[in-house]
């Protein structure tokens, strides 16, 4: 019986352990106020590129073009001071899977993205700026470097003490572009809770040439090149590294 009584005692425990004030509740926590921040990042992403002239030139001459989302990594340097931000990024492009493993014997051009790479500048402003997330509207403008080599796949072999007295025909061993665009992006982050902190970051934007610029090679002065307006849609998921700041107070 005294061990019954005992349970019901403790099992009423939480409600008259309570405060009589039934309006106090436990609050949110503050929305975080930092007034500014550095930031480093790293992050990769993926790019849809439309290159329409290249791509013209390449079907007409029956030239299969490895082709795909160009995959890619990003490194990040920023500075907000409240809802204003700036900041700089370089990426480079990882190199495509190759798609010719299977060759029949059959010769054919093949045409595989070598390089990718470029830098953008921008400035950005804090639309959302909510007590999680910050959603930041950029623009900026940059430069691009986009290249190709093209090749003839065979199964010949060749040793390689005179492969370079090999001579493969139809084959170009450089094709770039180089252009300067404007770039535009939504950014989603989350909102700095510490003084030093770990955060991710997701953008998504599109750039575009301001310009058609004409293709190039490291291997020959071409002339009556076609040329391209570089247009990218693309896809970026990063982490970084945040120091913020309080307001100084006044004295």
């Amino acid at each position: 019986m005294r061990f019954s009584f005992l349970l019901v005692l403790l099992s009423t425990y939480p409600a008259w352990s309570q405060s009589s004030d039934s309006t106090a509740t436990a609050d949110l926590p503050t929305k975080s106020n930092f007034r500014s921040s550095t930031m480093v990042e790293l992050g990769y992403g993926y790019a849809y590129t439309r290159l329409p002239n290249m791509r013209a030139f390449f079907k007409s001459n029956q030239i299969k073009e490895n082709y795909g989302l160009d995959n890619f990594v990003t490194v990040g340097f920023g500075y907000r001071r409240q809802r204003f931000k700036g900041s700089l990024y370089a990426s480079y492009g990882i190199d495509q899977n190759s798609r010719t493993s299977g060759n029949t014997g059959q010769a054919s051009l093949v045409a595989r993205r070598q390089n990718f790479s470029g830098a953008v500048l921008f400035v950005g402003y804090d639309l959302a700026n909510t007590r999680n997330q910050r959603v930041f509207l950029n623009a900026g403008v940059g430069g691009i470097r986009y290249e190709y080599n093209v090749f003839r796949t065979t199964n010949q072999a060749v040793p390689f003490q005179t492969i370079l007295q090999n001579n493969t025909s139809g084959s170009i061993p450089s094709l770039f572009l180089t252009s300067s665009y404007w770039d535009v992006n939504i950014e989603v982050s989350q909102r700095e809770k510490h003084r030093h902190a770990l955060q991710w970051v997701s953008r998504f934007g599109y750039r575009r040439g301001f310009t058609a610029d004409a293709w190039q090679s490291d291997a020959y002065q071409l002339i009556d090149a076609p040329s391209d307006r570089v247009s990218q849609f693309y896809a970026q998921f990063s982490l970084y590294i945040s120091r913020n700041y309080m307001a100084r107070q006044k004295r």
